[in-house]
Parts: structure tokens; sequence; C-alpha cells
């Protein structure tokens, strides 16, 4: 089953991908929720969702995912997504604070460091979007953070296969928003969808190990 499910996860990956340059107004907002559909459903047969905090807050970061996914098919629903992303991010930080957590030093600056360039450079062009879009980096930015905590803690198969899912959903964000306003380029729809969903699957995968 698991096997046939990941199969499936990237035969609609790469359908989204492939959609979203060839038919972006049409095929491409049927396929591009159907990833993080199965993901749902997956973590939420056969995660331990009664007796795991952190597969729980997974599943709900997932939902909220979801949600930020359906929104931003239109570009006016834009702030709404993004909100819709940033709780999904914060219950993917209860998640991997969830159980022993250390604070990773060299993550951490690493992290924040990449962050206040991303801030940096993007900054001029925000124009009234400087605010949510400061919040939501340093959002990521714990996200990433606090999966690292995780990992250097329990040093543990899943929590690397979490980080490391944190990360590209990190890389994806960030290309993201350099796209979006710093300088849009051809690739980066590909690059952005690669990682993102990358990142889920990952992040997924380590609440059913």
């Amino acid at each position: 089953m698991e096997i046939q499910s990941n199969l499936i996860f990237i035969v609609l990956s790469v359908l989204a991908i492939v959609s979203k340059y060839t038919s972006p107004n049409n095929l491409y907002r049927l396929f591009k929720l159907l990833p993080i559909l199965l993901l749902i459903i997956w973590v939420a047969s056969f995660g331990d969702i009664q007796g795991n905090p952190y597969t729980r807050a997974i599943l709900a970061g997932l939902c909220f995912s979801i949600i930020g996914d359906s929104l931003l098919l239109f570009p006016v629903q834009f702030k709404l997504g993004l909100f819709s992303f940033l709780i999904g991010h914060i219950w993917y930080m209860l998640g991997f604070l969830s159980g022993d957590w250390s604070l990773p030093i060299l993550p951490t600056l690493i992290i924040t460091i990449l962050a206040l360039g991303m801030f940096f450079q993007l900054y001029p062009t925000l124009e009234k979007l400087k605010i949510p879009v400061l919040v939501y980096i340093f959002m990521i930015a714990g996200m990433g953070i606090t999966s690292f905590g995780r990992l250097e803690t329990l040093q543990t198969f899943p929590t690397l296969i979490g980080a490391i899912g944190a990360s590209l959903f990190m890389i994806s964000d960030g290309v993201l928003g350099w796209n979006k306003f710093k300088n849009p380029f051809h690739l980066a729809e590909g690059i952005i969808l690669i990682t993102y969903y990358s990142g889920q699957w990952m992040i997924s995968y380590s609440t059913l190990m």
C-alpha cells in the first residue's frame, strides 16, 4: 500500500508541475491540490493520530496547507492564502516542538541570516505586504529551526526526514517570494512545486516511521 501511495503521489505531483506550464488556468487548478489531499488521507489513515501529538500537529498543518493552496490559485486571495500557510507553519512548529527539543545553534544562525537576507532583498518591492511577508518569513524560519531542534535532540531517521522536508519547504517559499516580488524566471514554478511537494511528502512521511 505504501509503495502504491508513493507512486500515486509522484504521478499527481508530476501532473501538477506539467499542468502549471501547459494549462495553468484549467488542469493545474485540479491537479495542484491532489498531492496534498493524498498526504492528508495517508497520514489520517496510517498515522498514530490518537497517541502521537506530532502526527496530529502535522495533519493539521497539511489541512491548512491545502486550504492555502486552494486560495493561492486565485491571485486576489493571496493574503488569505499566505495567512493559511502561516497557520500551517505554526502547526508544524508545534509538532516539531512536541516531545524532547533543544535549540540548534548553527541551524538557527544560518536560517536567521538567510531569512533576514531574503526579507531585505524583497523589501523594496513588497509595498503594502511588508509586514505580512516579514511575519511569514520568520514564521517559516521558525518552522525550520524547530525541525532541526527536534533532529538535534532525538537524532532518529524520522526526525532527519522531517528536517529535510522543512528545509525543502523553506526553499520552495524562498523561490516563490523571489519569483513573485523580485525577479520572475521561467523555471521558478517547477522549482517551487518540486521542493514544495517533496518537502510536504517528507514531513508527512516522518509521522509514519
